[in-house]
């Protein structure tokens, strides 16, 4: 009799607050809060991938000061990722529950009859909608396109959608290109000029990425057919000053925040020494390749370097210093702002730069900044705190978009290659270059587009960008895409 009772009292609740299945969002009244999950759930996604691949670029390395709390990072950094790596597993599972969320939006428009926008009761129309569904769900194709692998192939690029197949990188660019030009179309009917922008601006990195990579794979969008369409898109692309952002907020901090930086520095900014490399397992120093075997120099490109030759590439490399504690000396931001001011005015970071050796041990500066007893352990980025918005595609990314193409032979919209380097530098207190080639290209994208995930796509498509790992360890080819995981691939019957 109690278990009869339990049951029928169970039986007449209603559904717990926090919960709702599927079919409750088919009103049209539901339709501003399913773009919002929408948006939010792209946030959680951006973040958790970008800084992944800094990760497994050279960007970042996994710090002296890392801990051991996260083995994970130590794998990306050595480039032999293991099939159960779970920081490669929660940013993929954001990355497909943003596509779901997208892709079933656009289901609800086109086959759930009760999902009635030209209802009263709607709280968005079928244009808004289908906007934001059609360009979420190409954003989505285009981060696993460029950043998504195959596990037993770590040099080919690719993924899985639902229990397909797995789908090489090409063709996940085709498939993004389709759905940023079903967009572009929703966006001109709203006659939003920026939000045109701004996909054009990401349909055209799409479509250079796909162009400049050498695929093994054919069919897809790839080749001359995609350098063509990234021309036509950069021409009608972001005007000077213009952005397109992804935002965070206390709810869905930004994960650079707290894996690369003064929230905690699982990844320390690359110095280009070999004694700083963690020893954990896999052994990064096992897998960098380097130019003398006696002094283990690395072949990586350091921001510590350049901006103790130019101090005022701090406007575009911020740079935050972290103590043996693992803690931002100064507060988020110390370098320039904070310390800067208050310690030793402009001359302080060439000063503290002088006092610190690259030798894998602390150095003392309490000296410097009147603080007995820190050290400088790592350096941290500086450049997005929990609640810092980042841009998914700026105008400066752009510019520089538009010159690789001007120098590759494509007309990007009238402005020469050097014009349009000089108009990004100027906009972050730089002096202006007195000629460009691909290579020194490679290194304004390289220090413009630091900390946002661009490292690791150029390293593999440029010619004059040397990737860092070599080949193999152990047998064991290192990775250049962050390869799908276990949790990814088991589970589906057509992998």
């Amino acid at each position: 009799m109690t278990f009869a009772a339990c049951d029928s009292f169970v039986a007449n609740v209603d559904q717990p607050v926090d919960e709702a299945g599927s079919d409750q969002f088919s009103d049209p009244a539901e339709a501003e809060f399913l773009i919002t999950g929408v948006q939010a759930q792209w946030a959680d996604s951006h973040s958790g991938v970008t800084d992944l691949a800094d990760g497994l670029s050279d960007e970042f390395r996994f710090g002296i000061n890392g801990d051991a709390t996260f083995p994970t990072f130590a794998q990306l950094d050595a480039g032999i990722i293991a099939d159960d790596n779970n920081s490669i597993t929660g940013a993929l599972n954001d990355l497909q529950e943003y596509r779901f969320l997208a892709d079933d939006l656009l289901r609800r428009v086109e086959e759930d009859e009760r999902f009635d926008l030209s209802d009263p009761s709607a709280t968005a129309s079928e244009e808004q909608v289908r906007l934001v569904a059609n360009v979420h769900g190409a954003n989505a194709r285009y981060y696993l396109a460029t950043y998504f692998g195959h596990p037993d192939d770590p040099r080919r690029g690719g993924a899985t959608i639902d229990t397909s197949a797995f789908i090489p990188s090409p063709e996940l660019y085709q498939q993004a290109d389709d759905k940023y030009a079903a967009a572009l179309a929703e966006a001109e009917a709203l006659e939003s000029g920026l939000q045109q922008r701004q996909i054009q601006s990401a349909r055209a990195r799409a479509a250079l990425y796909a162009g400049t990579h050498d695929f093994q794979d054919s069919g897809g969008f790839q080749g001359q057919e995609a350098l063509e369409a990234a021309a036509e898109y950069a021409r009608q692309g972001l005007q000077q000053g213009e952005s397109w952002d992804v935002a965070y907020d206390l709810n869905t901090g930004n994960d650079y925040h707290f894996q690369a930086g003064a929230g905690r520095l699982q990844l320390a900014v690359q110095d280009g020494n070999f004694n700083q490399l963690a020893t954990r397992s896999p052994d990064p120093s096992q897998s960098y390749r380097v130019a003398d075997e006696d002094t283990g120099e690395l072949v990586a490109r350091s921001h510590i370097e350049t901006v103790a030759n130019n101090p005022d590439e701090l406007n575009r490399i911020p740079l935050t210093i972290i103590n043996n504690g693992g803690t931002t000396l100064g507060g988020f931001g110390a370098l320039p702002e904070n310390l800067q001011s208050e310690a030793l005015g402009d001359d302080l970071f060439p000063t503290i730069f002088d006092a610190w050796q690259p030798n894998g041990d602390a150095d003392p500066i309490g000296d410097l900044i009147g603080d007995e007893g820190e050290d400088i352990i790592e350096w941290g980025q500086g450049k997005w705190e929990q609640r810092t918005n980042m841009p998914f595609v700026s105008w400066q990314e752009l510019f520089l978009i538009r010159a690789e193409l001007e120098l590759r032979g494509f007309d990007a919209g009238g402005e020469s290659a050097l014009a349009l380097v000089n108009t990004v530098r100027d906009s972050y207190g730089l002096s202006s270059l007195s000629d460009i080639d691909l290579e020194r290209l490679a290194v304004e994208r390289d220090r413009t587009l630091f900390a946002t995930g661009h490292r690791l796509p150029d390293q593999r498509r440029m010619d004059v960008v040397e990737w860092h790992l070599k080949d193999q360890v152990g047998g064991q080819q290192t990775a250049q895409w962050l390869q799908l995981t276990r949790a990814e691939t088991e589970p589906n019957p057509n992998f």
